[in-house]
């Protein structure tokens, strides 16, 4: 999952996606600034617009979709 991450990432133009994890959160990325996958690629910092974050381990990400705020809003 982190290679496809790092993908979306790179992508031009980019597209906002979610990140769904294990436990059953969903992350919105709604920009390259919005997530970084630590060096060593075994996770997946997300940064949230209030300045906090959260670390994803990438045994932990279940899946990724492109999608918007207003789609993610509607899902939940």
């Amino acid at each position: 999952m982190i290679e496809e991450i790092e993908k979306m990432l790179e992508a031009n133009p980019f597209e906002p996606f979610v990140i769904y994890t294990s436990g059953g959160n969903a992350y919105f990325v709604a920009s390259r600034d919005h997530a970084h996958i630590t060096p060593r690629r075994s996770r997946v910092v997300i940064f949230f617009d209030d300045e906090s974050s959260v670390t994803v381990p990438g045994l932990h990400i279940a899946s990724v979709s492109k999608t918007t705020a207003e789609k993610l809003s509607a899902e939940t």
